[in-house]
């Protein structure tokens, strides 16, 4: 299974979340949010990795996640997890999905859920 598929059946089951398609520009895109204060918890887009700072441009399934600035420092690598693409990048990263071992995703979207509740 793909790790897009895999990562929004797992917030869906988890939490209830269903991403919600909100850009018109890019339709790909989906928001997963609390149901009770709306608050994003996750992003997912499809990104060219040269707008994310890497060196190839292929395109890269990403989930920007909300981090604490101490542990997202920690987390930064410059390769599997990034400063977040379009978001507050001391408290938010973007996870490459196909990089980043599934259960580690599933951890770091339960801390993100934490921070925006």
């Amino acid at each position: 299974m793909p790790a897009r598929k895999r990562i929004f059946s797992y917030i869906e089951e988890k939490f209830g979340a269903q991403g919600e398609r909100i850009f018109d520009k890019h339709p790909e895109f989906a928001v997963f949010r609390h149901a009770k204060n709306q608050k994003w918890f996750a992003v997912f887009m499809r990104v060219d990795g040269g707008k994310l700072g890497l060196k190839g441009a292929e395109a890269l399934e990403i989930l920007n996640l909300k981090c604490k600035p101490d542990l997202a420092a920690i987390l930064r690598d410059g390769e599997q997890i990034l400063p977040a693409y379009h978001m507050n990048k001391k408290h938010w990263i973007s996870v490459c999905l196909d990089a980043v071992p599934r259960e580690q995703i599933e951890d770091l979207i339960e801390h993100s859920r934490e921070l925006t509740r």
